[in-house]
């Protein structure tokens, strides 16, 4: 997948997702209609204006209650968006989520049509990709997500920033880079120059995963992707996906899909 992908759909009727996750970032911005999202045990109804944001590998469902229903959807790679996005408090949004988070934010009607102006530029930045067209998306990102924050302020600034943001975050940027190759929590631990304990304690604690169930769902969940996308073998797949034992790989995904690598490709 890209560092950054922007999708816009229309639809008239008949079009609904079934609970899934991804590996990136997503911003949903609707344009039109109206729509129940469900992430986890949260539900949110919402219409025109409305911004759903979503970290890595939270489950997330949609039902379409009024139609015509058009939306932009932004998928963004942690790492580009950590890299583009060097403020702590604003990477915390997709770090740290207190049990009163909500992932829809709710914004007044110039910052709105603001926001959108700076979408259409991105839309167009990534559809021609003329040389740069990465940085000028960078740019584009933080415009956005300074004047969410400003915007809603009193939700977002509730996130407690301390080191333990800037800590999982360099977690998270060495697991992005590195799951798909064989490595231990003492080698993240070695990186970083921590004790293995403290970080996996620290990484709990503000991300709610455990390191090694993090690095399980990104892996599973780029199995999927080749699965679906690709004519590779299971057993190459598992290989790329850092497994070199392909039983254990078939365990690990049957436990978080309910189908055997073979019975999901079937079922596309």
């Amino acid at each position: 997948m890209e560092d950054f992908w922007l999708e816009r759909r229309y639809d008239s009727k008949r079009f609904n997702l079934s609970q899934h996750f991804e590996n990136t970032y997503q911003i949903l911005f609707v344009l039109n209609g109206k729509i129940r999202y469900e992430v986890g045990n949260k539900q949110y109804v919402l219409g025109k204006g409305g911004i759903i944001v979503l970290n890595t590998l939270e489950e997330h469902s949609l039902e379409v209650l009024e139609y015509p229903y058009e939306r932009i959807i932004i998928q963004i790679r942690p790492d580009f968006f950590q890299n583009e996005v060097k403020y702590p408090e604003i990477i915390a949004i997709f770090i740290k989520r207190p049990k009163d988070f909500s992932h829809l934010l709710t914004i007044s009607e110039p910052v709105w049509n603001y926001i959108y102006d700076i979408i259409r530029e991105m839309e167009q930045e990534y559809r021609k990709k003329k040389e740069y067209w990465e940085l000028f998306i960078g740019a584009d990102l933080r415009r956005i997500f300074i004047s969410l924050f400003r915007e809603c302020a009193d939700v977002l600034t509730n996130i407690k920033v301390g080191t333990g943001v800037t800590l999982a975050y360099n977690v998270m940027s060495y697991i992005n880079h590195h799951f798909m190759e064989q490595f231990t929590i003492e080698d993240i631990a070695a990186e970083l120059f921590l004790n293995k304990d403290y970080i996996s304690h620290v990484f709990k604690d503000e991300t709610g995963y455990s390191i090694m169930s993090y690095v399980i769902s990104l892996r599973i969940n780029h199995a999927k992707l080749l699965l679906s996308e690709t004519d590779q073998s299971v057993t190459d797949i598992a290989l790329e996906c850092g497994y070199t034992d392909f039983n254990y790989f078939s365990k690990q995904f049957k436990k978080l899909t309910h189908l055997s690598p073979s019975e999901f490709r079937k079922s596309l």
